[in-house]
């Protein structure tokens, strides 16, 4: 299988509030082919998850949404589209610099713990049938100057060189469709060890906020469904979704 899902039709746009926004108004209002990527110079309200900004400087960045038709998710569990995403991302950057990508939980990618790109998933759903899932990606490119306190790099800062944000785009939508055509046929233990083998702190002792809670525990899992779980202090292992939990850096 050699299925080209992701990239075949690109918008380009200079502004736009978030392009996972426009991507779900596009899908409402016109017949936008599937698999179509929006790619934005600059998004006035970029978002992550858990109401997080995504903070970029115009042009200087990818900011894109893919949109996935629904029913080619039919039977796969849920969270291997969220894996396959960020080993896409993995991949590409990979592709670029030297440097050792970490995937951390939920959504997240990360060099030498600096954050360098995040994922957002977001599903439209006619009745009880999942129509699309739209895509959107953050990933630092160019920018070198952050804001205070905003923990992040970027591929220009880790190799000393500028990009084209075009050829980092046809990289990733390649990357993209080679692993999306893993999960189309049910590979899902190539993926998972893809995920596990760059997945940050695993089997390693890190904190995790749990509730009000700051705990040391150990990462041991993350299950077809996102759900972590990690190894208590008392050696139990316990579960929790992302509105649970969270992995502090």
């Amino acid at each position: 299988m050699n299925n080209q899902y992701f990239g075949s039709h690109i918008i380009q746009i200079d502004r736009v509030s978030s392009t996972n926004n426009y991507a779900a108004k596009l899908l409402n209002q016109t017949k936008i082919p599937f698999g179509a990527v929006i790619m934005a110079q600059f998004q006035d309200d970029g978002r992550g998850q858990r109401g997080a900004v995504w903070q970029s400087k115009s042009g200087e960045n990818l900011l894109f949404s893919s949109i996935l038709e629904g029913s080619l998710m039919k039977g796969s569990p849920p969270f291997y589209l969220s894996k396959c995403v960020a080993i896409s991302i993995k991949d590409t950057l990979s592709y670029f610099v030297k440097q050792k990508i970490h995937l951390k939980w939920p959504n997240d990618v990360l060099v030498e713990r600096q954050k360098i790109a995040g994922v957002l998933i977001e599903n439209q759903w006619k009745g009880n049938n999942l129509f699309s899932s739209i895509i959107g990606v953050g990933l630092n490119v160019n920018q070198t100057h952050f804001e205070y306190g905003f923990d992040a790099t970027s591929m220009k800062l880790l190799s000393d060189k500028d990009y084209d944000l075009k050829e980092v785009l046809q990289v990733f939508c390649t990357k993209l469709n080679l692993n999306f055509n893993k999960l189309l046929s049910k590979e899902y233990s190539d993926l998972q060890q893809d995920y596990l083998s760059s997945l940050y702190k695993y089997n390693e002792k890190t904190h995790f906020k749990i509730g009000d809670k700051l705990e040391e525990v150990v990462l041991r899992d993350v299950n077809e469904n996102g759900i972590v779980s990690l190894e208590m202090s008392s050696g139990n292992i316990q579960e929790y979704d992302l509105s649970q939990a969270r992995q502090l850096i």
